[in-house]
């Protein structure tokens, strides 16, 4: 992940493992940075995107939402089964 200039929150759920950043870590983004930027950066591949939900300060999010300083993302992936 590249650093910059806004740092935000990073929380995940279940087996997700974000490389580099433990769960309720703090980051920093470039600013102008995107969920899904924020993902890329942490090696998600996009076809697995539809299996998260993101949120971004408790409001339901997708990957294009910008980030600003200080926000709180959280990423939880959706299990199945039955």
């Amino acid at each position: 992940m590249c650093f910059g200039d806004m740092k935000i929150k990073l929380s995940y759920t279940g087996y997700l493992k974000f490389e580099g950043a433990k769960t309720g870590s703090t980051i920093e983004v470039e600013e102008g940075s995107t969920v899904g930027d924020v993902l890329s950066g942490f090696h998600v591949p996009s076809e697995q995107h539809r299996f998260l939900k993101l949120f971004v300060n408790d409001e339901a999010a997708d990957s294009a939402r910008a980030l600003s300083d200080g926000d709180e993302l959280m990423v939880i992936i959706q299990i199945g089964g039955g």
